[in-house]
């Protein structure tokens, strides 16, 4: 290793973890009494063991997080910023659940004070979590949208987000005229997308059965006029909404093929959820490189289905995790990952614990097409990581004392972990997040 010789900080902990991709192979890389260098844009200017950042001519300062771990920011790749409020109102399927809960919850953010007090409360869980990129749903009022980009720009967390579009399938206060919604996200296009290099603006459909087809060729075409935004919304997600869909898109082949038929699905494509996808639409998927969202809290709380990931593996489709918030149950990305572990074991395959964390932050992060800058802790990235604390849960430190392995112990946080055990949350190499001191 050889360190570039300018002023760096220098964070010391006990180890370091991330992945990294070699080959088709995804490899666990950790780092025993280790450090990582980090200049004052930012970025990433050296890794290895601490013995080796010593040298005054370039040392600024060092930070000692003690016995903690350092691991990549992590990426949500699906939340709903207007569905804090009702997190744990279950007792029914997806649609009913929409409509007797969640789109009271989305018409209030037409009022600017619900909309900011929305976006200051995701971006506090998203940190106190240790998320530093998220791609979230807001509603389908600009307001909303507006309140997002300035709360993550503020906050400094990568956001990929826009106002969501819905004109029919559910109350008024959550619908809009297509030329309206296409003028406001037009705007809005203009005034965040790419604004930082953290902000990104996403074309939202919230999912076929809230657009129509005057609605879904309008966004075709501004997805067309601007070809760098995103593309993020619902398939294929409970089988009751699948055969709802079939019976409103005839001319359509499949769930796939209303985003298809309307220029929606590429390499910038989300897809949220595909439990129920054919085999057709899975090599389609894969053809156009778009990705598949796993929600897997949201997915069993609302006893949508059990997905196989191993089959949506089989036919190469890019698989990344999200909470899901708010039919997810939990913004920390520890009880994602160990849900995630749950579903898959029930169907006979045994996730590593090494691929849990790839899934919920470099595989989120080439989802978005930002796996130069973010995802893992390598040399030239953006300085966005998370230290991680055990002794903040006596439980698990008491278990990762008489744990050899380092996969052993990244089992354990996935197993015990919560956001207790996030100690400090860095974007960019600036400290945004940083945990109460034990009374």
């Amino acid at each position: 290793m050889s360190p570039e010789r300018v002023p760096i900080t220098v964070h010391r902990a006990k180890e370091i973890w991330f992945t990294r991709r070699e080959g088709d192979a995804i490899k666990l890389v950790t780092l025993m009494d280790a450090a990582l260098g980090v200049d004052s844009k930012g970025k990433i200017t050296a890794i290895g063991r601490a013995s080796e950042f010593k040298s005054p001519a370039y040392l600024e300062k060092i930070i000692d997080h003690g016995d903690s771990i350092l691991i990549p920011g992590f990426v949500d790749a699906h939340v709903h910023s207007p569905q804090l409020s009702v997190i744990g109102a279950g007792g029914m399927p997806l649609l009913d659940w929409l409509t007797k809960y969640v789109f009271q919850a989305e018409a209030q953010f037409k009022h600017p004070n619900v909309a900011l007090a929305g976006a200051q409360r995701l971006t506090r869980e998203l940190k106190q979590n240790g998320v530093t990129t998220a791609a979230v749903f807001s509603s389908v009022h600009a307001v909303a949208a507006e309140a997002l980009f300035q709360e993550f720009d503020s906050a400094g967390l990568r956001l990929i987000s826009g106002k969501t579009s819905m004109d029919v399938g559910a109350p008024a206060g959550v619908l809009q005229p297509v030329q309206a919604d296409i003028t406001e996200q037009e705007i809005l296009i203009e005034r965040w997308h790419k604004k930082s290099s953290r902000l990104h603006y996403a074309i939202t459909p919230r999912f076929a059965l809230s657009c129509s087809r005057e609605l879904m060729l309008a966004l075709g075409e501004l997805r067309e006029r601007h070809p760098t935004c995103y593309v993020q919304t619902h398939i294929s997600e409970n089988l009751e909404e699948v055969a709802a869909v079939k019976g409103v898109w005839k001319t359509c082949s499949d769930y796939l093929a209303v985003y298809e038929d309307h220029g929606l699905v590429g390499d910038k494509t989300l897809l949220a959820h595909g439990i129920h996808l054919t085999d057709s639409e899975l090599k389609r998927m894969a053809k156009a490189k778009a990705t598949l969202v796993h929600c897997p809290t949201s997915n069993t709380f609302l006893g949508s289905g059990l997905i196989d990931l191993k089959r949506v593996g089989e036919f190469g489709v890019h698989v990344c995790l999200a909470s899901d918030i708010g039919a997810g149950t939990h913004f920390s990305p520890w009880q994602t990952m160990l849900e995630c572990y749950k579903i898959q074991a029930l169907q006979g395959s045994r996730l590593s614990a090494h691929e849990l964390l790839y899934r919920t932050t470099l595989a989120g992060a080439e989802a978005l097409g930002m796996s130069a800058v973010c995802g893992s802790l390598e040399v030239g990235k953006e300085a966005d990581f998370v230290v991680v604390n055990p002794a903040r849960k006596p439980l698990l430190a008491e278990r990762l004392a008489v744990t050899e392995s380092a996969s052993d112990r990244l089992f354990a946080c996935i197993t015990l972990g919560d956001d207790r055990i996030i100690e400090h949350t860095y974007v960019a190499g600036n400290l945004v997040y940083c945990q109460p001191s034990p009374d």
